[in-house]
């Protein structure tokens, strides 16, 4: 075995070698210089949106550690082949380019790639050998390291980049006569040291989860997919064989950047938020001046200067550089932009919000009761889960939840399955919204102006009343079809959950609908309990309880039915309920096992004397808080309060 790298080789292949939209090999001199005047006492370099990788490679000569990410099949691949520590063995590997260097393709049967791509993207006969290539290192997977593997592939991508029949992407072929050059296989060249920590996730998500010293951030900034301008490289890495559309010769869509879209705005700031480094580094061009819609940049320059504004002293750079173009395109004075942002403003990490916006929900209240809460939380319970806003504010190793409410429960798990492909959620919640007709404030505005005019304060409850009732009538002949009900719960009054005694939803249309709030909320719900270890309940809180193996390091939170309160869940609590309940936390208390209850002890008039008796046991804290009456929504004065047994 060996783990010698091969740059004393000739006929190895370098990383910079591969064609790619928006590469910065030829700019890397000059980034790196520009970062090493501005920046000090760096050791860590991150690049999130790494492409290539030859930015971070660059960066390997000058950092300790290198963090790189890539929501690609292809690069995350092309980075372990490059970039990964582990021993490999090269005549092994030798020996079977060797082999495949042999091949003739005429003994060759067809295959999956040559019968698509053959005629096309490549000659039929380089196709056929393609093909071959790539079932045969499949067949071999089981001998080989995952870095064997990977510099198989790595070295097949390179080597057809060279003789593919495009202008550099995938995105279509050049219809003209080939010009015969059959595919030789060059191994490529590794590095081999321990700089390098590889990941593969969206970049919005993994930036809440790495620490860099120096982040780079070079996204996709206008209408080019890069998934879809490599397809045949995710193709060719994924190998699953998939159906193919359209001339192109593509496979169903997967990681679609919103960056891409008319949401790059938001996801970039976003994005900058989350970030935890010291330095912000964004490499930015002026295609926004170019005639191609596809090739506008879709984030403005003073955009992302007022965004990295906030974070910190900004600075830009500039330098006049020739664009890899690989169209017709025209740009005139190409320059390439570098932001370089000191990071003095750290952002607090803003509260979650439950996407559920539940009546009675403690979001407004949690910076208050969460300074209250103990740390080191083994399991999390909570018997009256509702929304959810509190567990997704909550540090624990575990999560048990409960609500007694069917309709609360399925939401839950409705949206945790959802947050596994959270784009296929917002495309299927968006097609829904579209077939009936109903506002979506988010994406644009589309209630006319005299509607707005004549109702300056309900135009959205008028503009989507019928459309509203369509959709509660086709909901309550199917009430399975929980999309259709967090739909109406976004577009509800109050945003409510609310079925009558034959079991249909009967809200009237509130003057809501799906913006900016819920999509953050969404997303923070998606990513929140993606990294949670979560288990749903659907019980009786005292049967829930008993479910829960409990120590002294768990914690109960309770936010039960209020007795003196109107809220419609409060209708069926009484006073029997209410001791039974007080009894249970007792017995908890007995065990030692620490708990925390919200309850409401003064309301118009009336006192709970059951509970206020009860919680001179233990610590009392007053909540300010407020009140909204589901009844002539106004707002009613009452004290809250949160009793808990451990002190803080």
């Amino acid at each position: 075995m060996s783990t010698t790298s091969n740059k004393n080789s000739k006929d190895t292949i370098l990383l910079e070698s591969r064609r790619y939209i928006g590469s910065k090999t030829k700019l890397n001199d000059w980034i790196f210089e520009t970062i090493s005047k501005e920046t000090k006492d760096c050791k860590s370099f991150f690049d999130i949106f790494a492409g290539t990788g030859s930015v971070a490679k660059a960066a390997s000569k000058h950092f300790d550690e290198i963090i790189i990410n890539d929501i690609l099949h292809s690069n995350h691949v092309i980075y372990k082949a490059f970039y990964k520590h582990e021993k490999w063995d090269k005549e092994l590997i030798s020996k079977m380019i060797n082999k495949y260097n042999s091949l003739n393709p005429e003994k060759l049967k067809e295959n999956y790639f040559s019968e698509h791509f053959g005629g096309k993207f490549f000659d039929h006969e380089n196709a056929k050998i393609i093909g071959y290539i790539r079932e045969d290192i499949e067949k071999n997977k089981k001998k080989l390291t995952d870095k064997e593997y990977a510099i198989l592939i790595t070295t097949l991508i390179y080597n057809i980049d060279k003789i593919a029949n495009t202008v550099g992407h995938f995105d279509a072929y050049i219809k003209k006569p080939f010009k015969k050059e059959q595919l030789y296989m060059r191994l490529i060249e590794t590095l081999d040291h321990k700089k390098f920590t590889i990941y593969k996730a969206d970049a919005n998500v993994i930036a809440e989860k790495v620490k860099a010293d120096i982040t780079y951030i070079d996204p996709p900034y206008n209408s080019r997919q890069y998934s879809r301008f490599y397809h045949i490289y995710e193709n060719l890495v994924k190998w699953e064989k998939p159906e193919l559309f359209g001339v192109a010769l593509k496979p169903e869509t997967e990681n679609m950047s919103d960056y891409c879209t008319v949401k790059a705005r938001d996801v970039f700031e976003d994005l900058i938020k989350k970030l935890d480094t010291k330095y912000l580094v964004v490499s930015y061009n002026n295609t926004y001046n170019s005639k191609s819609n596809s090739s506008e940049n879709k984030i403005k320059l003073q955009e992302i200067q007022d965004i990295l504004d906030s974070k910190g002293e900004t600075k830009v750079f500039e330098c006049t550089h020739k664009f890899f173009n690989t169209g017709k395109t025209e740009f005139n004075d190409h320059k390439e932009f570098l932001f370089i942002t000191k990071v003095t403003k750290t952002n607090k990490k803003e509260l979650s919000r439950s996407p559920m916006f539940y009546v009675g929900d403690k979001f407004k209240l949690l910076k208050q009761i969460q300074k209250l809460f103990p740390e080191n939380i083994n399991k999390f319970v909570e018997p009256f889960m509702g929304g959810g806003s509190v567990f997704l504010n909550t540090e624990a190793k575990e999560y048990y939840l409960n609500d007694i409410d069917q309709q609360v429960y399925k939401l839950h798990g409705f949206l945790r399955e959802s947050a596994k492909d959270e784009k296929k959620f917002f495309e299927s919640i968006t097609k829904t919204i579209k077939k009936y007709g109903l506002s979506r404030s988010y994406e644009k505005d589309i209630i006319p102006d005299d509607l707005k005019i004549l109702n300056k304060k309900t135009y959205y409850a008028k503009f989507n009343k019928e459309a509203f009732q369509q959709l509660k009538t086709d909901f309550n002949k199917n009430t399975d079809n929980t999309l259709l009900l967090y739909v109406l719960l976004i577009y509800g009054f109050n945003r409510m959950i609310r079925f009558n005694s034959q079991g249909k939803y009967n809200l009237p249309v509130g003057n809501v609908d799906l913006n900016k709030n819920v999509i953050n909320a969404l997303n923070d719900y998606f990513t929140s309990t993606r990294e949670k270890n979560i288990q749903l309940f659907n019980l009786d809180y005292n049967h829930f309880l008993k479910q829960v193996d409990l120590s002294k390091k768990d914690f109960v939170y309770l936010d039960p039915p209020y007795l003196i309160t109107f809220s419609e869940y409060n209708k069926l609590w009484n006073e029997e309920n209410e001791t039974e309940l007080l009894k249970t936390l007792d017995e908890l208390d007995r065990k030692g096992i620490r708990f925390a209850i919200s309850n409401v002890t003064h309301y118009k008039g009336k006192t709970n004397d059951i509970f206020i008796k009860w919680s001179k046991k233990y610590q009392s804290h007053p909540i300010n808080s407020n009140y909204i009456s589901y009844h002539d929504n106004s707002i009613k004065d009452f004290q809250e309060v949160l009793i808990i047994n451990y002190h803080v």
